[in-house]
């Protein structure tokens, strides 16, 4: 049985369904429809299906290629503000999470977990940013992660990168990390969809094997919003560099205020938990469908970030996308009861609990029992999501049944 949203949990000012989200309003675009716009007619990519691009390698017959770059967003802002209340450094390195699995995550949606080329960028603003602890904080995770990801079986090589100090054009600090990868062709997830497939889930929450500590769930979007509307107002004059001054934080939570929805986590701590690493869990699926030699049952996928549980939309032709969600996690109870933005919008600006989508046909149940065995090892919690249908509009759809409502995208 779902459980329904008390009616004293509505807050004041909440509008009814089919407005812009307020996500759009604070200039954040989560499906980055200007940039498809823009970029598609000039980007080289030969598996337009896949979740991300993909070129053949014309040095290497057989071989493939993709390149990535990302970072950990907004999320830095709300890093530098726990540090300036706390002088707590160790915040930073969180920052690497994000960035890395951002950029590792995405490309092993579509099969590329042997090998890693990573560098990174550092673009800073020194005076109104730490930047010796800042570097010396991102220096240690990356070398935390780098670590991590040998013991799981990556080759990873890291370059170094830049770092440019940029204080005319910089407010504070972006962090991004460039991520490339090469794999053979028949390890590609190429995101060939099929009506009858199975859609499965994975957590973003909680803790799992390798994590130190439980997460929020929150990963690398929806941050902008999330700072907005939980941080305290107070804070828009102490610190003016973290804030635009036409958009200031509204909320009432300062970096040490609690939540009881959150129990032992701080309301600054649960935003700023960081992405999990999928790329583990993803090649731990990868290699237990080789096992079996079955990889050719896992047809796509999706890292829920920009578009959150619509990210799906972006993978297979002519798909009709069908979900049952979860009840989301504290985190996104929060935002939303904070902020009074619509469920609707919610499920496009957040991941909404559920970190990645697993797509592919169930037949016979070898998926499952792998995906099981994955969710055991990891302790990374696997949902039954839905299936897929043929869709008859030229574009991919998704429909929502959720704990609030049905929605249709």
């Amino acid at each position: 049985m779902w459980h329904m949203q008390d009616s004293n949990d509505q807050p004041a000012g909440q509008g009814d369904g089919g407005q812009e989200s307020q996500y759009a309003q604070l200039g954040v675009d989560a499906h980055k429809t200007g940039v498809k716009k823009s970029f598609k007619p000039v980007i080289d990519n030969d598996y337009p299906l896949a979740f991300c691009n993909i070129v053949k390698d014309r040095l290497n017959p057989g071989y493939v290629l993709t390149q990535h770059m990302d970072g950990d967003g907004s999320k830095m802002l709300q890093r530098l503000l726990h540090y300036h209340e706390t002088g707590d450094a160790t915040v930073f390195r969180g920052a690497v999470d994000d960035a890395w699995s951002m950029n590792t995550g995405d490309i092993a949606a579509s099969g590329f977990v042997d090998e890693l080329f990573l560098t990174d960028v550092i673009n800073i603003n020194g005076i109104s940013a730490p930047k010796d602890v800042i570097m010396e904080q991102l220096a240690i995770r990356i070398a935390e992660l780098k670590q991590l990801y040998i013991e799981h079986g990556f080759d990873v090589t890291f370059f170094g990168g830049e770092t440019a100090d940029l204080p005319d054009q910089v407010k504070t600090v972006v962090f991004d990390i460039c991520a490339s990868s090469r794999v053979h062709e028949t390890g590609l997830i190429e995101g060939n969809i099929e009506p009858g497939d199975a859609i499965f889930g994975m957590a973003s929450d909680g803790q799992v094997a390798w994590e130190k500590e439980g997460n929020s769930g929150i990963m690398s979007n929806g941050l902008t919003m999330a700072r907005i509307k939980l941080m305290h107002a107070n804070y828009v004059n102490k610190h003016p560099e973290l804030m635009r001054q036409e958009k200031p934080f509204e909320g009432r939570f300062s970096i040490h205020g609690m939540d009881e929805r959150l129990g032992t986590m701080s309301v600054s701590e649960a935003i700023m938990s960081p992405t999990r690493q999928w790329a583990l869990v993803i090649k731990r699926i990868i290699d237990g469908l080789r096992s079996h030699d079955s990889l050719h049952l896992l047809h796509g996928v999706v890292m829920n970030t920009g578009g959150g549980a619509t990210k799906v939309l972006n993978i297979g032709r002519n798909i009709h996308y069908v979900k049952k969600m979860p009840i989301p996690p504290p985190i996104f109870q929060l935002i939303k009861f904070e902020s009074g933005e619509e469920w609707e919008n919610m499920f496009t600006a957040f991941n909404c609990g559920v970190g990645i989508d697993i797509i592919g046909s169930d037949k016979g149940g070898v998926l499952q029992d792998v995906l099981n065995s994955v969710s055991e090892w990891t302790r990374v919690k696997l949902f039954r999501l839905g299936d897929c249908h043929h869709s008859e509009s030229p574009d991919n759809l998704v429909t929502l049944y959720t704990p609030y409502g049905e929605f249709a995208y």
